[in-house]
């Protein structure tokens, strides 16, 4: 436990340079924004099938937007889930890279084939659909001939909470103008992020648990 501690601790940081000071190291962590805008529409997408309703198509354009079009019921549950899907689902692979680290590999297995799906039944524009199915084969491949599978994973988790974090004030903002309605967005946004780093203070309470 205590080497992952160190591993993780040396992780944020190497994130926090690639982002923040290295020149040019936000083209290397490029994949990984992908992955969580990726993983940010599907829950939308996730949301609104179980509400009962349909998903029109997934879009992950190459700069970052991106766009999910569904015929939803419970408008709120599905705008909403987007945003604070991810931190919940990135949480989840951090805990198992701690916690049952022989699940790892089905773990990135499954966001993998999850990927597939949406870019094959949720098609709307082949650019969309081959960048999606790009970072699959990306994560498929450094599965299976990688052995350090568990630390792709470990970086992916918290690279990608830190985004979602650090990115608070911009990445929502799109569903908040149809979310808000009583509140302004700015309220909102602070919500969010409460509940995004309760979410993962909680998570952090089980892994360092004993």
């Amino acid at each position: 436990m205590r080497n992952k501690i160190t591993t993780l601790i040396i992780l944020i940081i190497i994130y926090l340079l690639l982002k923040h000071i290295i020149p040019f190291g936000n083209y290397i962590i490029y994949p990984i924004n992908l992955l969580v805008t990726f993983l940010h529409e599907f829950g939308h997408g996730f949301f609104a099938l179980i509400t009962g309703w349909s998903v029109h198509w997934l879009i992950v354009n190459s700069d970052w937007s991106w766009l999910t079009t569904t015929s939803w019921w419970i408008r709120d549950i599905v705008v909403a889930w987007g945003y604070l899907w991810s931190a919940i689902f990135w949480n989840i692979l951090l805990y198992i890279w701690f916690k049952k680290e022989k699940l790892s590999k089905n773990v990135i297995y499954l966001l993998s084939w999850l990927m597939i799906f949406s870019a094959v039944f949720w098609f709307n524009w082949i650019i969309s659909s081959l960048i999606i199915l790009t970072l699959s084969g990306l994560l498929i491949f450094s599965t299976k001939y990688t052995k350090n599978y568990n630390l792709i994973l470990q970086f992916l988790g918290i690279s990608s909470i830190i985004y979602i974090i650090e990115d608070f004030n911009v990445w929502p903002s799109s569903d908040l103008e149809k979310f808000s309605t009583f509140l302004p967005n700015s309220v909102w946004m602070i919500i969010w992020l409460i509940l995004v780093i309760l979410i993962t203070w909680y998570n952090l309470k089980l892994i360092l648990k004993k």
